[in-house]
């Protein structure tokens, strides 16, 4: 862009009208890259690729490059660091999975007491992206591309985790809307919520699994889409059962903050 500028002006007018020009076209740049931006977000969290699926991947990659690496003897130094991504992709795999083998529950319970914010969506958010930042510092080509995968699932997962968060609440805002739960006394309240309860506990199994859940937060108002769907779970599911049993349930309902999950 070629812009004339009289030589009849003052230097002072013509950095003046330099200066409005570069403003204007800051002003058009950011607000492209605010569009850019949105429609990125929304094909992210509304997109078919399973959440859980992707970070399974990044996982086992991970786990596999580090056990790759302890074995290679050509670069001794790097063996304890291999070592600790070999770690880091088994403790990526357990977290997602941790649900599906019930005998390794103390495993579980250990990460809780430890490292609570690696049972958080958020936590493992920051987690994977941490990994994905060690990759692209080894400055290799598989580390490249591995570590823009990690930090893609980082990035991924935050923002999946906040758009599934913001529809619990407009769910929870819904449930109150439709029932006014906040006019409610304390025992009517929790009989109520009990009752909603078993009424989408379709199997009588005492807890909601990834059927029943999609089709309670629809009837009140909200959609999720497959990643939103895990994500979910994974703010819901407070204590690692994998299912949503009826006190997270009632605490969620009952307006459970969802800022820092």
């Amino acid at each position: 862009m070629q812009t004339d500028i009289p030589e009849t002006l003052s230097s002072e007018e013509k950095f003046s009208i330099m200066g409005r020009i570069g403003t204007a076209l800051a002003g058009k740049t950011l607000t492209s890259l605010r569009e850019q931006g949105s429609k990125v977000a929304e094909m992210i969290t509304k997109g078919p690729v399973s959440l859980t699926v992707m970070c399974l991947i990044g996982g086992l990659l991970t786990s596999l490059s580090g056990l790759f690496g302890m074995i290679n003897l050509l670069s001794p130094f790097d063996i304890l660091a291999s070592a600790y991504n070999f770690l880091f992709g088994l403790m990526m795999l357990y977290l997602e999975i941790h649900d599906k083998i019930p005998i390794l529950g103390f495993v579980y319970r250990r990460i809780e007491h430890w490292m609570r914010i690696l049972t958080t969506l958020s936590g493992r958010s920051l987690f994977y992206f941490y990994v994905g930042s060690l990759f692209l510092s080894k400055w290799t080509f598989f580390g490249m591309l591995l570590g823009m995968y990690m930090c893609t699932c980082g990035v991924f997962s935050f923002l999946v985790g906040k758009a599934a968060a913001k529809k619990l609440e407009g769910a929870q805002e819904g449930a109150n809307d439709q029932y006014e739960l906040n006019d409610m006394e304390t025992g009517e309240r929790a009989e109520f919520i009990k009752q909603k309860f078993d009424e989408f506990d379709t199997d009588g199994s005492g807890m909601l699994d990834a059927k029943e859940l999609p089709s309670l937060v629809k009837a009140l108002g909200q959609e999720l889409s497959k990643p939103e769907m895990d994500a979910a779970y994974a703010i819901l599911d407070t204590n690692g059962s994998g299912k949503i049993e009826y006190q997270e349930f009632k605490e969620w309902l009952s307006g459970r903050d969802l800022n820092f999950v």
